[in-house]
């Protein structure tokens, strides 16, 4: 039994063509140490208002416009006249890949007074809408994380298809390198994006494309021990390169 299963994981990275799919891994362990202090400073304010004269989100602009990266509760946020959690380590993920592959990100910083992804009279959706406006780019990627007993590693959300209907082939793209990076359990519309004000409806009601991630918090929490840090790594790895090979047209290869 353990040499057919051997056999059938060979066979799985071998292409029709008899081509090995292999590559170098590129995250490194110094990589996954920069996101959990990035984590950290989070943290520290992410239930905590914002000083006078400050903004509870913050804007980081980037060189690669192709894609923006929202985490809209990166940091505890009011819905309905109560206080809510953060999604823990969806700011860190943004700022992450805002470093390391020079892309735009919308974050919250402090405890947000309305929840961005649930209402759309607060200021991070004005200011999603001026910097979508302004960046035109070719989707937009929602950060948020999910429960760690849901059985799912990734949900995407995409509004029954809707919001990705122009770049479905983005969504093909990104569930191949999730799944070449150890990302298997993979969910389509658990949490659709379509219920309430979400930013994905904000954005695809503007004409983009994007993307609402649901990704299981076991792969959020590089701080909670070895195997923890090497799923986060596998997340992020999976993302820089399916960032990095975003084009407009699926059939430029």
């Amino acid at each position: 039994m353990k040499v057919v299963l051997t056999l059938m994981a060979v066979f799985s990275i071998i292409n029709c063509n008899g081509q090995n799919n292999l590559e170098k891994a590129i995250v490194t362990p110094s990589q996954i140490d920069t996101l959990i202090f990035l984590e950290k400073q989070f943290s520290k304010n992410d239930s905590t208002p914002p000083p006078q004269n400050e903004k509870w989100y913050r804007f980081l602009p980037g060189k690669n416009n192709k894609v923006l990266v929202t985490a809209a509760h990166a940091t505890s946020q009011m819905r309905e006249g109560a206080i809510k959690r953060p999604d823990g380590g969806t700011g860190s993920l943004a700022l992450w890949l805002n470093k390391y592959r020079n892309i735009p990100v919308l974050v919250t910083s402090y405890m947000s007074p309305s929840d961005p992804n649930y209402y759309d009279d607060n200021e991070f959706k004005d200011s999603l809408s001026k910097i979508i406006s302004e960046l035109k780019p070719i989707l937009i990627i929602d950060l948020h994380g999910s429960h760690p007993f849901r059985p799912y590693d990734v949900d995407f959300g995409t509004m029954k298809g809707r919001s990705m209907s122009k770049r479905k082939y983005l969504l093909d793209s990104l569930t191949l390198e999730l799944r070449q990076n150890g990302l298997t359990n993979l969910s389509l519309d658990y949490f659709s994006a379509s219920t309430n004000q979400t930013i994905t409806k904000f954005v695809w009601n503007k004409g983009y494309s994007c993307i609402q991630l649901e990704i299981n918090s076991n792969y959020l929490s590089a701080d909670e021990g070895n195997i923890y840090a090497q799923k986060t790594a596998q997340l992020l790895q999976a993302l820089i390169r399916f960032i990095d090979d975003i084009h407009p047209n699926p059939r430029h290869k």
